[in-house]
């Protein structure tokens, strides 16, 4: 999977490409790279706690972003 990270969102790559004024119906991966987008590897998502969410993190580097995932406690209207 192919996305971009924008304001610390992942933007997924579309399912076609629109580069150099062509449509690419089926990218193949030089594609994806060329139109700016970069691999998505996805960490552990075994986490589990009562009173917690799962909370995404993302590391960007040069070739892919990078999904982690961390626990955080849920906040309630009483602490806000």
């Amino acid at each position: 999977m192919y996305a971009k990270l924008e304001n610390n969102a992942l933007k997924y790559a579309p399912h076609y490409l629109i580069l150099n004024n062509k449509t690419i119906l089926n990218p193949q991966e030089n594609d994806y790279i060329n139109a700016g987008y970069k691999e998505v590897v996805y960490g552990d998502m075994s986490l589990c706690e009562s009173g917690k969410i799962i909370v995404e993190n993302y590391c960007e580097d040069e070739n892919k972003i990078t999904v982690n995932y961390t626990l955080e406690d849920i906040q309630t209207q009483d602490e806000t």
